[in-house]
């Protein structure tokens, strides 16, 4: 499947570049050790999600590695809102990057159990 046709991709694509946005409205501190950690993490998500797509023989475990990737992100996301008073991730910016990872999660899975 060409992967501009796989939701998930599109759904991460436009993960990364809604965080690129918040990430610049960090303070300078979490900016560049939790924001740049975010941003690779986010992009090493696209890249897997690729080679998941082109995988022949273990779809099922380059999807697993995508989970994987995406519980990460989580982390980061979580960790750069309890700094909130530092001039981490504002309560609002926490909600809709919750909502949008629950959604790219429900997404990885059902194609996970696909196979």
């Amino acid at each position: 499947m060409p992967i501009e046709n796989l939701i998930v991709f599109q759904k991460t694509y436009d993960f990364f570049i809604w965080q690129k946005a918040v990430i610049r409205h960090l303070a300078k501190v979490h900016k560049y050790s939790i924001g740049i950690q975010l941003e690779n993490e986010t992009l090493n998500l696209l890249k897997q999600i690729v080679r998941a797509n082109l995988s022949r023989n273990n779809k099922n475990e380059e999807i697993i590695e995508c989970l994987a990737i995406l519980e990460i992100i989580k982390i980061l996301i979580r960790a750069g809102h309890e700094l909130n008073r530092e001039g981490g991730i504002s309560t609002a910016h926490y909600q809709v990057a919750s909502e949008k990872l629950v959604e790219m999660g429900k997404l990885l899975g059902a194609w996970w159990k696909k196979f």
